[in-house]
Order: structure tokens, then C-alpha cells, then sequence
């Protein structure tokens, strides 16, 4: 016996579910790559270990290298002190692993405070002799100085034991190559007074004449990436304007905060010349600008999220990043920072389940919005300290992938306008077929009704003129068989309609009625059965039996734009602001109406009617 098995389809609500899995866990293993970069950076780029206060560049090649030595590591620590510019002798505080703060440190005397100022101190052996060095860091959240050897090496921003007479700049204010000569270096770092709780990154020692290509490599790409940022706001911006059909503030605004996040980015300081805290809080209030456009985004995009919900979760996050901030220099503050990161994360879940997304939008906005905090954090994480080297370079490619998740997202909604204008054509296409084949349907039974009366009324003749009316009136039903379900017919088949009725029509009026033909071009299609109530308008209404001469005109030209159908009589007219017109006429003007053309009436009592078609060429 043959058992078959049904196979289990996965539900949406499952593959959703392993999306969100996903997407989660590929934040926790950036954000723990991130970190694990960050603690063997060292290693990794060849950067001697600074343990207890000392480090051995034995066997380095400082003006080779690529990539500045990192000096994160064990330092001395003097906490109110400047050991070079006051000439203090006396012995460390204790030792401090740089980068970190010394709020809440005990070395003896108590926690100290975020507040004051202090020096670090760190001896670096066996560095090739004949070479200038320099040991600095850019972008540093306080002023502070550098001596090698009792000798100024570099400085940032002014410095002073008061907060209120200190002077950040986040860039390099001053520097004096230091020309080494074998022997040891004691390099100190002096910092000013502060309210952060000390010096946050690591410092870094290379040779002048060092390129330093990583770095600038690194600058290039962010400006590849500032260009590419711009650009996207240009274009959204521009849609916004011209496509007005399509107006959504919420895309060019959501990337224009995106374009303001990155031009706060540590990176360009030396452009803008914003000082780190400045940067960092217009950092944060331009993430949340676009976190706040981008749940906007959603809700125009027609996802349906629930109002208490984001509320709550916009009201935490800025609780979350106020407290972040107050507790800035403290362990408190990552701590903080990841709360905010967490409810952040939160709104992965409400997106991907909306039902009222498409999967396309679905999928795209939940990766965008990974990548959003994902930038978000990086940034946050490196603006407090966390990391020894900066994330400029992941928030260049991180931007780089945002923009990739627009575009798809811009190309998906073209073609699903593109798709919905075909099917709205092909809709008024079925319409117009439904219109036409109603309106047709409306003419031939008035036809046949007023036919059998014309037979009728030759049988009362005699039978052989009524067997000839009946022969009229077949061969004419078989051309309306013939041309059964079709919209339009070739205008030869439709003028061989017209004589077939007009025959049928001559026979009750005794042979008395005269059709005219005038046919300079037929190359061309009418709707079925459109003519015959033009010439069965004039029969019953130009009372042409009772003029001498009467007759029926049907004409046809091409001219340069349009092709003109012409049916015509020298009957009694009628005035058209007193006479309404028929079902007849009504019903031919309609169906030339959905194929495109026009129907014009001229008409005064006694001066005969004339009905001219225009068909457009195009």
C-alpha cells in the first residue's frame, strides 16, 4: 500500500518570524564582532600591546605601516594633575585602561567624579631611531596635549584646569614632530578640566612621513558616500515636486535627515568644525528625526502600526537618550545607550507582521530599519568610548546599503504603478467592450421589429414580394450573425449592412427611397451596426417618399487628420433645439463615442439632416 505524504507548506507568519530571527541575531553578531574588532585591534594590525604603562615597538616599522599604531592599553593615571606643565613628581594614582573613564574609580580616596582634570602616562621602548613621530587623536570630547620626552608633540583645543576656560575643538590645534633617536619615550597626555570623566578613546603613534592610505581611503569613502547621500536626496526631493500624484514628504525628509545624521558624523569635524558634543547630540537628534519619518513613512506606505505603542516607545527612547547624556562619562551610560538600542530594535517586529504592507515593502523596510539602528549604535557605541578605532567606514557602507533599500523600494512601487496602469487600461478596454456589445444589443431587436413590419406589410402585397422581403431580412440577420461579439467590423461589411436594411426598408416604401453612395476611402473600422440608425433615422424621419427627388447620401473621405463618414438627406429636417433625438441616433452617438470618435448633427426643418462622423487617425 502506497502512503502518500502531504508536504507542509510554511506559513507566513513562520517565515516572518525567521526573518525577524534573522535580522536580530545579525545585529547581535555585528554589534559583537564590533566589539571583539575593537578589543584585538591591536593584533590584528600588527600595533605592539601597551601593558603597565609600557609598550616595546621592537621589530615595527612605524613609517611603513598603513595603519597608525593604537596605543589603547594600560596608562599611569594622575587625576588632578599635570605632571609636565606643573613639574609633579610624585608617584600615579593609579592605572587606567584606556579607552575608559575614571568616574566612579576608587585608587584609595573615594569614587571620583566626572569632573576635574588629570594626565596619563605611558613609556614606549625600542622605537627606530631617525624618525619624527607624532601621537595624537582626532575628534576627542575635551582639549588636551601631548608631550614626548618633556616636549610638546601635539595639541587639541585650549586647555585649563576650570571648565568654563576650556576650549574644545575636536581637531588638532597644534603639533611638533618628534625627531627619535633609539632611546625610550615617555609620551604624557594632559587633559583638561572636563565633565565626561576623562579621556573616552585611545590614542594613536605614527610617523609623519606615514600616508596613512587606510585612513584616507577611509575619508574617500565617506565622501563617495556623502555624494551618493546627496544625490538620494536630490532625486526624492525632486519626485516629491514634479510627481505630484505621488506626494510624500516623509522619503525626501526621512533621507535628508539621513544626509544631516551623516554630515554630524565625526569624520567631517574638520569641515564643519562642530565640536564632539555638539556632534554627537545633533547625531542622536537626527536618528531619531529619522527613526520618527520612517515610522511616518510607514503609516503613508499604508502600514497600520498602533498609536500607544509608538508613542510609548518614542517617549522611552527620548527618556533613554536624556539619560544617556546625563550619565555621559559614567558606566551608566552604555547601559542607557543600549536601552535605547533595545526598544529601538523593538519596531523590527510590528513592521515585518503588518498586514498591510506588501512582502516587498514588508522585507525591505525591516533590513532598512536594521541598518538604521545598526548606524545608530555603531555610532552611539564609538561616541561613548566603547571602541578603540572609529566607525565612520561602516556608516559609509551602512548609508551605501540604506540608499540600495530605497531604490529597490522606488524601482518596486514604478512597477506596481506601471502594472496597476495597465490593468486600469485593459479594464476600460473590457468597459468600453461591455458598453458597445449593450448598446448594439439595444439596436437589434428595434431592428428586427421594425423589419418584420416592413414583411408584413409585403405579404399583403403578395406572397412573392413577401418571399423576397424574406430573403432581405435573412441575408441581412446573417451579416449581424456573422459579426456577433465583434466591437468593430470593416466599414465595407458595415455599408453591406446599410444597403441589406435599406432594401428592407425600399420594400415597404414601394422602391420610392434613393441611396446615394460616395465612397473615396474604406480602408478603415466602425463599430458593428453604427450606420444603420443614421440611414433608418432619415427613412422614418426625413419623409422622403413625399419629396420628388428624395434621397439618402452615404460618404466617405480621408483628410490629413481625421476620416469623415457623412450620412445625409433632403427629407424635412428638424430644429434641434425643439427635437429631441432618438434611441437610434442617441445609441450611434454613444458606441462612436467609446470608439474614439465624434458625431456632429446639422438639421433645420425643410432643409434636410446631415450626420458627420470624424475618426481620428491616431
Amino acid at each position: 500500500m502506497t502512503i502518500l505524504r502531504q508536504k507542509k507548506k510554511i506559513s507566513n507568519k513562520t517565515v516572518r518570524g525567521i526573518f525577524c530571527a534573522v535580522m536580530y541575531a545579525l545585529l547581535a553578531i555585528f554589534m559583537l564582532g564590533l566589539f571583539l574588532f575593537s578589543a584585538n585591534y591591536s593584533k590584528i594590525y600588527g600595533s605592539p600591546q601597551v601593558q603597565d604603562s609600557a609598550v616595546n615597538f621592537e621589530g615595527i616599522d612605524i613609517p611603513s605601516r598603513d595603519v597608525a599604531c593604537n596605543l589603547a592599553g594600560e596608562w599611569e593615571f594622575f587625576y588632578n594633575e599635570w605632571i609636565i606643565t606643573d613639574g609633579y613628581d610624585g608617584e600615579p594614582d593609579g592605572m587606567i585602561k584606556l579607552p575608559a573613564v575614571w568616574t566612579y574609580k576608587n585608587f584609595g580616596n573615594g569614587a571620583l567624579p566626572r569632573t576635574g582634570f588629570a594626565s596619563y602616562r605611558l613609556r614606549a621602548d625600542n622605537v627606530q631611531a631617525g624618525i619624527n613621530v607624532i601621537v595624537y587623536r582626532h575628534y576627542s570630547n575635551f582639549a588636551f596635549r601631548v608631550f614626548i620626552n618633556g616636549e610638546l608633540n601635539y595639541r587639541s583645543g585650549e586647555l585649563s584646569k576650570t571648565v568654563s576656560e576650556t576650549v574644545v575643538t575636536g581637531r588638532t590645534t597644534e603639533q611638533h614632530p618628534y625627531l627619535t633617536d633609539g632611546s625610550p619615550l615617555e609620551i604624557v597626555i594632559e587633559v583638561s578640566a572636563m565633565t565626561v570623566g576623562g579621556f573616552h578613546t585611545a590614542p594613536w603613534l605614527a610617523a609623519t612621513s606615514t600616508g596613512n592610505s587606510y585612513g584616507g581611503n577611509l575619508r574617500s569613502f565617506n565622501y563617495i558616500a556623502l555624494g551618493i547621500a546627496a544625490s538620494a536626496v536630490a532625486v526624492s526631493i525632486l519626485s516629491f515636486i514634479f510627481f505630484r500624484f505621488k506626494r510624500d514628504i516623509t522619503v525626501p525628509a526621512f533621507m535628508f535627515a539621513l544626509f544631516a545624521h551623516f554630515l554630524c558624523s565625526r569624520d567631517m569635524l574638520y569641515v564643519i568644525r562642530w565640536s564632539i558634543p555638539t556632534a554627537m547630540i545633533l547625531q542622536m537628534l537626527t536618528a531619531i528625526v529619522s527613526f520618527v519619518l520612517l515610522v511616518l513613512h510607514f503609516w503613508r506606505s499604508g502600514a497600520k502600526l498602533k498609536k500607544i505603542p509608538v508613542l510609548v516607545s518614542l517617549l522611552s527612547a527620548a527618556v533613554f537618550t536624556a539619560l544617556t547624556f546625563a550619565f555621559y562619562g559614567t558606566p551608566l551610560a552604555p547601559v542607557f545607550a543600549f536601552a535605547l538600542f533595545v526598544v529601538g530594535c523593538a519596531f523590527l517586529v510590528p513592521i515585518v507582521f503588518n498586514e498591510k504592507l506588501a512582502p516587498v515593502q514588508r522585507y525591505a523596510y525591516g533590513v532598512l530599519f536594521a541598518f538604521l539602528m545598526s548606524v545608530f549604535c555603531f555610532e552611539l557605541c564609538d561616541g561613548l568610548g566603547l571602541l578603540v578605532f572609529g566607525t565612520e567606514f561602516i556608516f559609509t557602507f551602512e548609508l551605501m546599503l540604506i540608499i540600495a533599500c530605497f531604490a529597490v523600494l522606488w524601482l518596486w512601487k514604478l512597477a506596481k504603478n506601471a502594472r496597476n496602469a495597465i490593468r486600469v487600461s485593459e479594464l476600460e478596454c473590457e468597459l468600453s467592450s461591455v458598453k458597445n456589445q449593450a448598446l448594439k444589443a439595444q439596436i437589434e431587436p428595434h431592428f428586427i421589429y421594425n423589419s418584420l413590419t416592413a414583411i408584413q406589410a409585403r405579404y399583403r402585397d403578395g406572397l412573392h414580394e413577401g418571399d423576397k422581403a424574406i430573403e432581405q431580412f435573412a441575408k441581412h440577420l446573417r451579416l449581424i450573425t456573422d459579426s456577433k461579439g465583434e466591437d468593430v467590423i470593416a466599414f465595407d461589411d458595415e455599408v453591406r449592412n446599410v444597403l441589406n436594411y435599406f432594401e428592407l426598408e425600399n420594400l415597404r416604401a414601394d422602391g420610392k427611397l434613393n441611396l446615394l453612395l460616395d465612397l473615396d476611402y474604406t480602408d478603415f473600422c466602425v463599430p458593428a451596426l453604427s450606420l444603420q440608425p443614421l440611414v433608418e433615422n432619415a427613412v422614418k424621419h426625413g419623409n422622403l417618399r413625399g419629396i420628388q427627388d428624395g434621397y439618402i447620401s452615404l460618404s466617405s473621405e480621408r483628410t490629413e487628420s481625421a476620416i469623415v463618414i457623412t450620412v445625409a438627406d433632403n427629407g424635412q429636417g428638424f430644429d434641434l433645439d425643439k427635437v429631441h433625438t432618438g434611441v437610434g441616433l442617441e445609441n450611434a452617438r454613444k458606441r462612436f463615442e467609446l470608439f474614439g470618435a465624434q458625431m456632429k448633427i446639422k438639421s433645420a426643418p425643410n432643409q434636410g439632416t446631415q450626420v458627420t462622423i470624424e475618426i481620428p487617425l491616431e
